[in-house]
């Protein structure tokens, strides 16, 4: 059974607790706790997962594995990313690996990857997923065992349709050729091709200035609250060496400047995992889409190279077609002579023997001798090629039908995801930015009391 027919059937049958618990109960996936683990000699942080009843632990890895499977079982479905392993690079000089803020950015971002997957409405119903969210089952010997490790290592040697045999054999042929990544498109999809130049706008713009930008921002407020805590201290330490009201105001400042320290350092956490995170995400969903257009790009020159190696190979066939047809005459036609005209023939050619004819007939018999050596049997030869041949334009043909049915389906299923995607991005940022605003006003607000409260105190300086 190969992944394709694996998967399907799970789709129809499957009723697991964790099916019933995402689907039936409509739970939500919680990752609850985060805690430090050491096993074979190796410290990892294992991370807890609940989803109604059901509890268990899972390790970064862990997640990273589930996702490079479904990218290998879905080429072309957007599978929510993960927090990358070097998406903390950028942190290294302010804080420790081990720092609470780092695991609990993880916890975010695992726990958004998780429900994502749950609300796909394929990855969703995968039964692979589900079996990650088991407690009594082991991930990497799901992993080792098949369908999983019988997946080709080529996602264009799948059979992707679902109405299409359970066979990949036909697409891991070696007449099947493999397209480049610089393949041009002889008859490309203006639909995806806009898509594919969009994403690559919205990705580097992205990944290159709005995620660049907004970590610097995040940099400077946390050296504003590092410098305002400090200044905070100074104001303090003045108000010693003044008395009364003074004494008062000047303490009144240094707690406002601390209050306001507090509320950027506050207001820095809000910003990271409601505006910071989801920037990052909305980038990796931007390269997500670009590799899976890409991957619909391939696909389509898979096809168009599978028609032209077919058209070759009938040319081909069609040659050799014909001359074994005038091979049949030829020989028809030399059977069909009478053995005395042919005797007769032979006793004039004795009576004229052949003249010296050049070096162009020495040529031509030195290379009809040379065929001879070479090809003993050129009529055996021939119908070998032409069992071939034909051997080769069926694997083509079956290839082409099959390629021809994932395009087309590829193409509706992932303009659908494509659709879903956009729908989700919209609201997401909707959520970003008022999230965004709340904050502001959030620490305005605070700040605006505290400093108002400043100059009251201020005010009862006598003058």
């Amino acid at each position: 059974m190969n992944s394709r027919h694996h998967r399907n059937s799970w789709k129809a049958t499957c009723g697991c607790p964790v099916d019933r618990a995402l689907h039936h109960d409509d739970n939500y996936i919680f990752i609850t706790d985060a805690q430090r683990q050491s096993s074979g000699g190796k410290t990892y942080t294992a991370y807890h997962i609940r989803i109604g009843d059901i509890e268990l632990k899972r390790r970064y890895s862990e997640f990273e594995s589930l996702r490079n499977v479904l990218i290998r079982l879905y080429p072309a479905v957007i599978v929510p990313p993960i927090p990358e392993k070097h998406s903390f690079v950028d942190y290294a000089a302010l804080r420790s690996k081990d720092d609470k803020a780092l695991v609990e950015k993880r916890k975010r971002m695992l726990q958004t990857f998780l429900n994502r997957l749950a609300k796909h409405p394929e990855l969703g119903k995968d039964h692979h997923f589900h079996q990650f969210l088991e407690s009594n089952v082991l991930w990497s010997d799901i992993v080792r065992t098949p369908p999983l490790s019988l997946l080709p290592r080529n996602p264009l040697q799948m059979v992707i349709s679902k109405t299409s045999p359970a066979s990949h054999a036909t697409l891991t042929s070696p007449l099947i050729p493999s397209p480049a990544t610089t393949y041009v498109l002889k008859t490309p999809d203006p639909r995806f091709t806009a898509a594919e130049n969009l994403k690559f706008h919205i990705s580097n713009y992205l990944s290159n200035h709005l995620d660049k930008s907004q970590r610097k921002i995040m940099r400077r407020l946390e050296e504003l609250a590092n410098d305002e805590a400090e200044s905070g201290a100074m104001y303090n330490a003045l108000s010693l060496y003044e008395t009364g009201r003074v004494a008062n105001a000047v303490e009144r400042i240094g707690q406002a400047v601390d209050a306001s320290s507090n509320e950027i350092t506050q207001m820095v956490a809000s910003l990271e995992g409601e505006f910071a995170e989801p920037i990052q995400e909305q980038a990796q969903f931007a390269h997500i889409i670009k590799e899976v257009l890409r991957f619909r790009h391939l696909k389509h020159a898979q096809v168009e190279m599978i028609e032209m190696s077919l058209n070759c190979k009938k040319e081909t066939l069609d040659s050799l077609l014909r001359i074994e047809n005038e091979t049949k005459q030829l020989e028809e036609a030399v059977s069909a002579v009478d053995p005395d005209d042919m005797d007769q023939t032979v006793m004039l050619a004795r009576q004229h023997p052949a003249r010296w004819g050049g070096p162009v007939n020495l040529f031509s018999m030195v290379g009809h001798t040379l065929q001879n050596i070479v090809d003993v049997d050129p009529a055996a030869t021939r119908r070998n090629q032409i069992s071939k041949s034909k051997d080769a334009v069926g694997v083509l043909q079956e290839a082409l039908h099959l390629t021809r049915k994932d395009l087309a389906e590829i193409s509706v299923g992932l303009q659908a995801d494509l659709d879903r995607s956009q729908r989700e991005k919209i609201r997401d940022l909707r959520d970003m930015l008022i999230a965004y605003a709340k904050t502001h006003i959030r620490y305005c607000q605070k700040n605006l009391d505290s400093w108002q409260e400043c100059q009251d105190e201020v005010n009862k300086i006598p003058i």
